[in-house]
């Protein structure tokens, strides 16, 4: 049997590292960006943020694990009932923990400035921390996809930032509504 390399073990749960990656940093500064706009409290955005962090990571591992697991035992039935040769590489146990530790790790990144700074500073910090590492990761992952560097870290930023511009409108126009 041959040995992995780790580029290839990469390779086999880059969708769960990107998956991971991108849906943590994107819901946490949705999340924080709009708790922190509309309550304006420091213990609050922490406290919903770490909340937010825990149970959408194990939710986020488990989920992945589950569905792995039921496209695998889907993947014996085609194949076996087709007569075709069956994937060894799908891992739902893998999946599942890749997942859940880079959702774990990627939604530190936009909570870590409410840590350390008052909420003025920290969402100028939190949101340009997140698009910067939300293309890196696209870069990152332009090694593995043969697609240009830039590219894939511009795709990253503009359609993550999109989705984590609804928690900032929603949380503008809650403020705005209640007159807080």
């Amino acid at each position: 049997m041959k040995r992995k390399t780790m580029r290839r073990v990469v390779m086999e749960s880059i969708r769960e590292i990107i998956f991971g990656l991108e849906d943590s940093l994107v819901s946490t500064l949705g999340a924080v960006t709009g708790i922190a706009i509309g309550a304006n409290n420091t213990y609050i955005v922490i406290l919903s943020g770490l909340v937010l962090i825990a149970a959408e990571s194990t939710s986020m591992a488990a989920g992945s694990y589950l569905s792995s697991k039921s496209a695998v035992a889907v993947e014996h039935v085609l194949h076996k009932k087709d007569g075709l040769r069956i994937d060894k590489h799908a891992q739902p146990v893998r999946a599942g923990m890749v997942m859940g530790v880079c959702y774990f790790v990627g939604g530190f990144v936009p909570l870590t400035p409410y840590f350390f700074l008052s909420i003025p500073l920290a969402l100028v910090v939190s949101i340009p921390a997140t698009a910067i590492v939300l293309f890196l990761v696209g870069v990152w992952s332009s090694q593995f996809t043969k697609r240009s560097a830039a590219r894939s870290g511009f795709e990253m930023v503009f359609v993550s930032l999109s989705a984590a511009l609804v928690g900032y409108v929603i949380a503008r126009l809650v403020n705005f509504y209640f007159a807080l």
